[in-house]
């Protein structure tokens, strides 16, 4: 669009006085109509006229005449300009306070389609804002901030009844929705998440406020006039919101489910407030998450405890390295046909300045969740990879180390380029490391952990799968992964003995393994009546409690020599 016309208005905006508009439509008018009459009139007066004063009283009352005039016409424009000036206020207002312009909408010509359009326009501006600004855009859902709004609003119903009522406020998760995503894509991620809503909308129906407060979080509540509003219908309710989430849903012809974990906050008893009641609700969220049998978790104020005491921790680990906190332990790996020690497995240790050692099941967990393992497996492999040198060095039996890889890593493009160089600064070969992963690793990011595994097995580097069998155990998978050890987890060789289900497991994961090629490693072998059994299974290596604990490296030393 040219704004060539807006010159001449450009032009008089520069003068001061002439601030409004309709002070430069004044001026305009004012010129226009007087300088050719005046010009006219001195004509007239001086061709005319008989004498100087006869010429005088002409050109006076002509004057007055033509500014009276002239004053009425004018006032009839600066009225005729209302319509512009008052669209123009109306605007103005809207940017600064929010109030949405209350303008005259029955004018058909020119100055009434501004005024309509202005208010048709802003109001339409204004609920695309607040739907913005209040709804989620991939479900249709309320936000967090809604919610929040909407729950305050309930809160003060329900606190202005006589008789005592409690309010349950539920948080739901799609624990696996980083899996979904991986995959199936972001985009059938996406569908499915909008898919789960429209579910829970049917099922939840008019009496129940939902909202989408995080990426695979909703929450909801029961309206006032809901008969859910009860303590003792909670549980129950939760139970069935969470058999239908959990179930498939069919998604551009993919069949998709994902595990869902629900956490429940109840009012007035665990908080009297919206802001307390969400909070307290996806802190028992983050309960139902850490437990692997819980799917549905109430409130306590015994875990916020824990979580205070893991956050504490948290902030302790990040300091774990630079402080040389950290150190490693070996547990080694005894081959069943010669009894020779064949490699050990490092295994992180964290000994804190005021809790002393801590269990690597309680800081392991807390790195994965901060982000902060991809760092520590890093130092695992150049702390274990110079033992290791140093260990060639002494000329001791020749030991593999098997070094732990985590997800965090295995997207971590740059992974093999740092392995590599760390075996070459120690002078090792290859076949002195061996890296393990886990399934979870590979579920993940499937993609990125299958074209890096492949990259360490094109360098020699030899791949070991642990705790197959413990989670998304795929026949699929495990013939794309260049494998040379499978290890049977200690979970079934515990339970070998006594549990015909743990026996059969570990035949079928052997058999499988055989079949494939691969020497299978027995973990957690602890009595002599388990090792007897591992070995008439068929396992090639053995691991465990029975031969040594995970010791330090000169223990270690001292162990292979023996």
């Amino acid at each position: 669009m040219s704004l060539t016309g807006l010159n001449f208005y450009s032009y008089l905006s520069r003068i001061r006085i002439l601030k409004s508009y309709s002070s430069k439509i004044m001026l305009v008018a004012f010129l226009g109509t007087h300088v050719p009459l005046i010009a006219l009139l001195l004509f007239f007066v001086l061709s005319t006229a008989q004498d100087i004063e006869t010429g005088l009283k002409i050109l006076a009352i002509a004057l007055v005449a033509t500014l009276v005039g002239t004053f009425a016409t004018l006032l009839a424009l600066h009225k005729l300009l209302a319509p512009v000036v008052l669209t123009s206020k109306s605007l103005n207002r809207y940017l600064t306070e929010r109030e949405i312009p209350n303008l005259p909408v029955g004018f058909q010509d020119e100055a009434g389609s501004l005024m309509a359009d202005t208010v048709t326009t802003v109001r339409k501006l204004d609920e695309l804002i607040h739907y913005m600004a209040n709804y989620d855009g991939l479900s249709g859902l309320p936000n967090r901030d809604l919610f929040l709004e909407k729950l305050t609003s309930s809160l003060s119903e329900l606190a202005s009844r006589e008789e005592v009522l409690s309010f349950p406020v539920l948080s739901l998760e799609v624990t696996h929705l980083k899996q979904i995503r991986s995959n199936f894509g972001l985009h059938l991620g996406d569908l499915y998440l909008r898919a789960l809503s429209q579910k829970l909308e049917t099922l939840l129906g008019p009496d129940t406020i939902i909202a989408r407060t995080g990426d695979g979080e909703f929450s909801f509540f029961p309206t006032t006039s809901s008969s859910q509003v009860q303590e003792s219908y909670s549980e129950a309710w939760a139970e069935r919101i969470h058999e239908a989430a959990s179930s498939q849903l069919n998604v551009a012809d993919h069949q998709i489910s994902s595990e869902i974990k629900i956490g429940i906050s109840v009012f007035p008893f665990d908080g009297k407030s919206s802001d307390q009641l969400l909070w307290k609700s996806e802190t028992a969220l983050n309960q139902a998450k850490m437990g692997a049998i819980s799917k549905i978790q109430t409130y306590s104020s015994e875990w916020k405890e824990r979580m205070k005491e893991k956050y504490l921790l948290e902030k302790d680990l990040r300091l774990a390295i630079p402080r040389n906190q950290l150190f490693l332990h070996y547990q080694p790996r005894v081959d069943m046909r010669t009894g020779r020690t064949v490699s050990a497995e490092a295994l992180l240790r964290w000994n804190h300045p005021d809790l002393g050692i801590v269990s690597p099941s309680i800081f392991i967990p807390i790195a994965e969740e901060s982000g902060f393992i991809a760092e520590m497996g890093e130092w695992v492999i150049y702390k274990a990879l110079e033992d290791m040198g140093n260990w060639k060095k002494k000329g001791l039996p020749h030991t593999r180390v098997s070094v732990n890889l985590s997800a965090k890593q295995l997207d971590d493009p740059n992974i093999t380029k740092k392995i590599l160089q760390t075996i070459e600064k120690n002078d090792l070969n290859m076949e002195d490391v061996e890296l393990e992963i886990t399934e979870s690793c590979l579920i993940t990011n499937m993609h990125s952990a299958l074209e890096i595994l492949g990259e360490l097995h094109s360098w020699g580097i030899p791949i070991a799968l642990d705790d197959f069998g413990t989670g998304y155990s795929s026949l699929s998978y495990l013939s794309k992964i260049p494998l040379k050890t499978l290890k049977v987890d200690q979970s079934f060789i515990r339970k070998i003995l006594t549990d015909p289900n743990s026996l059969a497991i570990s035949k079928t994961i052997i058999a499988l393994g055989k079949s494939l090629g691969l020497r299978i490693t027995a973990e957690g072998v602890e009595t002599e009546e388990q090792l007897r059994k591992v070995k008439d299974l068929g396992c090639d290596e053995v691991q465990g409690f029975y031969f040594s604990r995970p010791v330090s490296l000169e223990d270690l030393e001292k162990f292979v020599s023996n």
